[in-house]
Formats: structure tokens, sequence, C-alpha cells
């Protein structure tokens, strides 16, 4: 049955799983907004599967201090829309295994014993993988197939419950089924940073996944009024409703997506944006003064990928802001959010400054296109 969908409504929507994805959680308002804007996001992805591009949801970079509510908070969203969460403490001696599945020895019913795959828990529509700079390199490869795929290929076929074998793995159909290819998908992870880069068993995020997380959320302490009301009284007892459904949800972004129209203006803001962040050359004049400040500050800038990244979160941000086209001041208003921390400084210079004092540099030297 085809949902129908009223634009009032999706934004009734969004604020309602706001509300309860921040039950008992004191001053996240605005990191429950734009976690809870990704859910109407689509990103264009490879599928293995079908070898066809489709459209999927966007990976979150979560940037924040211990024990301000990053797991609550992606535990909460994901239950207002009765999404299957699955949350994953990396640590340095974590296998790939330990994130897809392994082995287990299983008998049929005919009483036959075989090896087969057990789904492990990335297997889920929302994962969170907290502290994923303490994973090491091999089971990050594991994650950035998954990320850039949304399927995965285990290493012992997985035998469904008509027996048949299935090489590949979707990531995740709205169903819960393991097997089933014939459902949608709804598939985003989210991810923490260890913030204390010295720890032993921290590795540098690989870049890889840096350029397939969409956006960053910074979750920042709360404020003091905000601070004082996280008390015992005001949480014991109260739950989380479940508000939405995946197929809701993908209903409503499909909307967004083929309603809201891009402008010429912004497609050209948007490029230019992110072309000028690359050092290279032949990109930008080295005498220049975006060339000079690249040159000084910059080693690797953001990707071509971060059009299709920067387009979807525009999209969703002109929409929510109450527009229908996406114009150059929507492209400037999520821009350091969804480039930022693709971006990879020369060595030394994270000493002498930061990637957003850089970008912020990088913003106010591109112009914005005038709209009429």
């Amino acid at each position: 049955m085809q949902i129908k969908i009223d634009p009032e409504q999706i934004k009734d929507l969004k604020k309602r799983i706001e509300a309860e994805a921040t039950t008992g959680l004191m001053g996240l308002g605005g990191p429950a907004g734009l976690i809870t804007e990704g859910f109407f996001q689509l990103v264009k992805y490879t599928d293995k599967i079908s070898k066809t591009f489709v459209l999927g949801q966007p990976h979150i970079l979560l940037k924040g201090g211990t024990g301000i509510g990053k797991t609550d908070l992606c535990q909460s969203a994901a239950a207002a829309i009765k999404g299957k969460f699955s949350r994953i403490s990396c640590t340095p001696d974590m296998m790939p295994y330990d994130l897809l599945g392994g082995q287990v020895l299983v008998k049929n019913r005919k009483g036959e014993r075989r090896v087969q795959f057990k789904p492990g828990p990335l297997f889920a529509n929302i994962v969170l993988l907290d502290e994923a700079n303490r994973a090491q390199p091999k089971t990050m490869s594991a994650v950035l197939e998954a990320m850039e795929e949304r399927s995965v290929s285990p290493r012992t076929e997985y035998i469904d419950d008509d027996e048949q074998v299935v090489g590949t793995l979707p990531l995740f159909p709205i169903s819960g089924e393991y097997g089933d290819f014939k459902s949608p998908l709804f598939f985003m992870v989210l991810m923490t940073e260890n913030i204390f880069g010295e720890e032993e068993g921290t590795y540098p995020t690989p870049m890889g996944v840096l350029d397939r997380a969409t956006f960053t959320v910074s979750i920042l302490r709360p404020s003091f009024e905000d601070e004082k009301r996280i008390r015992a009284d005001q949480i014991v007892g109260k739950s989380i409703k479940e508000v939405a459904d995946l197929k809701e949800i993908l209903a409503c972004a499909d909307w967004i997506f083929h309603h809201v129209e891009f402008s010429e203006a912004a497609y050209h803001y948007r490029t230019l944006l992110i072309r000028n962040t690359d050092p290279d050359p032949k990109i930008n004049e080295p005498n220049s003064e975006i060339g000079q400040h690249l040159s000084a500050y910059v080693r690797v800038g953001d990707s071509p990928r971060a059009n299709l990244h920067l387009e979807a979160v525009a999209r969703t941000h002109a929409f929510f802001a109450g527009s229908m086209v996406v114009k150059p001041e929507h492209i400037k208003a999520v821009a350091k959010s969804v480039l930022m921390h693709r971006l990879v400084l020369k060595p030394g210079k994270e000493f002498k400054t930061t990637k957003e004092e850089v970008f912020e540099k990088i913003l106010k030297m591109t112009g914005q296109p005038e709209w009429k």
C-alpha cells in the first residue's frame, strides 16, 4: 500500500521523532534535530547485489566528550522509528568477524551438520560504532564495505530457512530478515571517536571511512541550566514511544528527494567550494589567495564524492527550512558539517591551527553566488 505524503506531515514527524529521541536527555535538542534530519536524507551508493546505483541513508560522525548522552540519543532515535539498533564498542583486539559474524556448526532438518554463517551485530538498521578509532584498520575495512555497498560477503555462505545458499547479504532489510532481498533497506552507521588520541590502542580513522561519513554532529556539554535538570527523578520511568516506522521514513525521504529542486547556482557553489579544499596546483592556482592557504595547511582536500553528500544534506536542510528549492545559502549553512572532517592537515599544522579554522577561511574565500 502506497503511503500518501504531505510536506507538513513530514515536518511534524521530524519534530515528534526529535521529542522522543531527547526523552530524559537534557540540552541535546540541536544534535537530535541533525540526526533526525539524517533519517530523511538519501545518498547515492552502488548496490553490489543488483549492480545498480541506488539511494541509501547517510552515515554520521559524532563528536563529543564522554558521558554527554551520545549512545542514549542514538538508541532513542532508533527506537522512535522502530529501527533495529546495534551498539558495537570497538577495541584494539576486535576482528572483522566480531562485526560481521562467524561460522557456527548447525544441524538441518535431515540431521545433517554443516558450518554456517551466523550474522553479527553489523546487521541492524542503525549501528553505533562506539570509539571507532580504537578498532584496527583490518576491522575497519569490513565497516568500509558495509558503509559503501550496504552489503557484506561473509567468508562462509549464509543458508536461509529454506536451505538456500546466499553469498552476499544486504544491510539491512526493514523486514528484519537477514536474507530478505525484496524488502527495502535502511542502514546507517553512526560513529564516535575516542577523543584521547594518545591513548594506547587508538588508530587514526581511515580516510576511506571519513570520506563515507556524510556529515558530522558536534555534541557539546549542556548549558548550566540544562545540566542542572539532569536528575534521576526527571528520568526514571520514562519510555520511548514509536512515532513512525522505517517504511514511512523511507517514503518521506523519497518525497523530499523528488520534490525539492536543486538550483544551478547551488550546484555551482557546491562544486566550487569542494574544489577549493584541494591543494593540487592543477585545481587551484598556487599563487592565488586560496592556493597559498591550501599549500600552507592542507595535505588532502575533499574528494569528488563529497558532492553527493553535500547535495543530500543541503536538500533536506532546505526542505526543513521551508524552501522547495536548494539555494547557495543552504549549501553554505551545512558545508562545514559535511566537508570539514574530510580535510587532512599537513604534518605538524594540527598543533598550530584546527580543521575548523582552516575550513572557515576556505568558506570565506569562496564567494557565494547571488540568488535572484
